[in-house]
């Protein structure tokens, strides 16, 4: 049987685009789970499509950094990610998704229970 000794769920809200004439999508709802490190979840897009994505979340100090792949970007089939976040102590997490392309980038705003 599968258990888990720390699990997070959370939602996806939204993300704030560095560049905003790239016409990015902001509002981003989906899920997630974290399961003793492992993060597996789905959200909208910035690209306005259905993203999934697997990793492993590292605790490093005051900063959390998944790394994994996600799909659903015109770019390519399976993208490789590399998020740092920080988890406040209310329940938000606050995500820097790192430019993939010139002008991009972005701070996203999730929520964990």
């Amino acid at each position: 049987m599968f258990t888990c000794a720390a699990l997070a769920i959370g939602v996806h809200l939204g993300t704030y685009h560095f560049d905003a004439s790239k016409g990015y999508n902001d509002f981003n709802p989906g899920v997630y789970a974290i399961c003793d490190g492992w993060t597996a979840g789905t959200y909208h897009n910035s690209e306005r499509r259905q993203s999934f994505y697997a990793g492993r979340t590292f605790p490093l100090g005051p900063l959390d950094v998944t790394i994994g792949a996600v799909t659903g970007y015109k770019s390519a089939t399976l993208t490789p990610m590399l998020v740092p976040s920080h988890k406040f102590e209310n329940g938000a997490r606050l995500s820097l998704l790192l430019p993939a392309e010139k002008g991009g980038g972005g701070v996203h705003l999730s929520w964990e229970f």
